[in-house]
């Protein structure tokens, strides 16, 4: 009892010893120079072993990197940057981008963009609840996992100077101006003009250029 105290004791000395040793080299190796002057009992090959499994072991990556949300995050700054609106009081206070049904679409516009603007405007990111009732919107995104509600914003949208912005395959046709899909593996986003028209939005030039498809 007495030996595998001691060794329990050499082992947590190891451990300490190699981890400080990680900035020139692999935990692995460090283990390895430190015990290079003695030899390693069996006792101390069964309590050393833990250690250098959980030592290789490598670091997830962060769960909130969602390549995803980062580009359309961007793609939406740069929406907002090449349109602009026809009635003159969405073109004073806040520039607001709302969002439903996204997380970490929201946290990125927080985090990249919420100190930036649109022309003079200082941007205002919202996460909104879900519900069709939306208050007044410059930019209203709306995930896929909240698609049900649909329906009724495109109702209660109709006649407002709000860009939507979906996610999903039909969206033009049922009345989004910007809709993201994937071709070929990569996130694009496609435009329908007539709908931008109804909700009092110019599209620029550029913005009509980059689509993947432009709905007339």
């Amino acid at each position: 009892m007495l030996e595998m105290i001691t060794m329990a004791n050499i082992a947590r000395r190891l451990l300490c010893t190699g981890l400080m040793r990680i900035g020139t080299g692999s935990v692995m190796g460090a283990f390895k120079a430190t015990l290079r002057p003695m030899a390693m009992s069996r006792y101390a090959r069964v309590l050393v072993l833990p250690f250098l499994l959980c030592a290789a072991v490598p670091q997830q990556r962060d769960a909130d990197k969602d390549t995803t949300a980062i580009l359309q995050a961007n793609y939406l700054y740069n929406i907002a940057k090449l349109v602009e609106w026809k009635d003159p009081a969405m073109r004073n206070g806040n520039f607001i981008i709302g969002v439903i049904g996204n997380a970490n679409l929201y946290q990125e516009l927080i985090k990249q963009y919420s100190t930036r603007t649109i022309g003079k405007q200082p941007i205002e990111v919202r996460k909104l609840p879900r519900t069709a009732d939306v208050e007044r919107c410059h930019l209203l995104f709306v995930g896929r996992t909240e698609l049900s509600l649909l329906p009724e914003l495109y109702r209660n949208l109709a006649k407002a100077p709000t860009l939507l912005v979906t996610e999903y395959d039909g969206a033009l046709e049922d009345g989004a101006v910007v809709n993201f899909v994937r071709v070929n593996n990569l996130l694009k986003y496609e435009l329908s003009l007539a709908n931008a028209n109804k909700h009092g939005v110019v599209v620029g030039l550029t913005l009509r250029n980059l689509a993947h498809r432009v709905e007339e």
